[in-house]
């Protein structure tokens, strides 16, 4: 004999039979499916809701307890979560310079991704037409409209048509043969995920419980990338500039900016002994290996004894009024930003590339992967 386990509320919501007691029983409830009236059965077996008047179609029941459970899940939780199978796959992995600190699993591997629709959709409609397909449920943004709907299907003896699985609409369909499964996460299973196609990953012989059709299945990793580029301001001379412009591990070959002359770049997300690289001091240095002709006094060999007769403001210690000072001043105890170390190397008789510095720099980093690219049309231009 079918046992109805929920019903609703006067205010429609759904109501387990475990929520009952002795003190609300008397209340009305309703079938989810027929909407007829049902009183609630506590005995000393099997706790259920009866039909007073007929017994309604226990397919019909399941379908319509299976829609207004996931709606009422959506409205009432503060997420809204999906989980399915994606796998990341990357054509340019073999030889690549990140596989020394990623390894080919970062790239190439199969991951359970997670999505929370409540960030996505706000809105959750029962039974609407949509580019000529009805939905069980459609979530929609109601801010931003432009943002396609994805579909919440219930199949209780009949599954989603083919015409809209190939529609090329997001559906999400829950398999269900009992009340239980109205509460099943959507959570695809791993053991029935194939590569039949993007929009239908799976065997049909085996269907899992809960679909994913025309999601985005494969992926093509990206790693971003921080660019150091050397080029040459309004006065002639070249300068070395940091950024993070969209750069990545699949573009680094022919994204180059115009002004550049040469360019390195390196993994945004490395880390070497717990720390960033600084990429400024990474890129000059290698610049000046490349013998790009870039200048900077914290480059410099004569850095360490270099004193420069520098202005700097003191206190008047009997007035308390502020004057500018000249004073002998040792040039690494001069912050970058008091003085434009690119001018001063520059107009300098006594600069030399400090290149031991730069050698036992590089040892340091030795292990951190990086391009490498000059512009040699425009080095002989100049």
């Amino acid at each position: 004999m079918v046992t109805f386990h929920n019903a609703k509320d006067d205010k429609g919501n759904i109501i387990h039979i475990d929520e009952v007691t002795n003190d609300n029983r008397a209340e009305h409830y309703y079938c989810v499916g027929c909407g007829g009236e049902m009183s609630a059965v506590l005995g000393s077996r099997d706790h259920h809701f009866r039909h007073k008047v007929a017994h309604c179609s226990w397919e019909s029941y399941l379908h319509k307890l299976g829609k207004t459970g996931l709606k009422q899940r959506f409205e009432t939780q503060k997420e809204f979560l999906i989980k399915y199978y994606v796998e990341y796959k990357c054509d340019k992995s073999e030889g690549c310079k990140l596989q020394t600190i990623f390894g080919e699993k970062r790239c190439n591997r199969r991951e359970l991704v997670t999505y929370d629709l409540k960030k996505i959709f706000d809105t959750c409609k029962k039974e609407v037409n949509y580019n000529g397909y009805r939905a069980d449920l459609m979530l929609l943004n109601s801010e931003h409209p432009e943002v396609e709907p994805l579909f919440l299907e219930l199949s209780v003896t009949h599954d989603c048509e083919p015409e809209k699985l190939a529609s090329g609409i997001r559906i999400v369909e829950l398999k269900i043969t009992d009340e239980k499964d109205v509460l099943r996460p959507l959570v695809e299973e791993d053991s029935l995920f194939g590569q039949s196609s993007s929009a239908s990953p799976y065997d049909y012989n085996s269907l899992p419980p809960i679909r994913f059709y025309n999601f985005v299945r494969i992926i093509e990793p990206t790693h971003p990338l921080d660019r150091f580029w050397i080029t040459k301001d309004v006065k002639g001379l070249l300068r070395g500039y940091c950024i993070q412009d969209g750069l990545n591990c699949r573009n680094v070959t022919y994204n180059h900016r115009d002004d550049s002359i040469y360019e390195v770049a390196i993994p945004s997300e490395i880390l070497i002994r717990n720390q960033k690289p600084n990429l400024y001091i990474f890129g000059m240095s290698k610049a000046i290996k490349a013998d790009v002709g870039v200048k900077h006094c914290g480059f410099c060999d004569n850095l360490n004894n270099c004193v420069l007769n520098y202005n700097i403001e003191v206190v008047d210690k009997n007035t308390g009024e502020k004057k500018v000072e000249p004073r002998r001043t040792l040039m690494r105890q001069i912050p970058d930003n008091m003085l434009d170390k690119v001018v001063q190397a520059n107009g300098c008789p006594n600069y030399k590339d400090n290149l031991v510095s730069i050698y036992f720099y590089f040892r340091s980093h030795e292990n951190l992967p990086f391009w490498e690219w000059k512009n040699e049309s425009n080095i002989e231009r100049d």
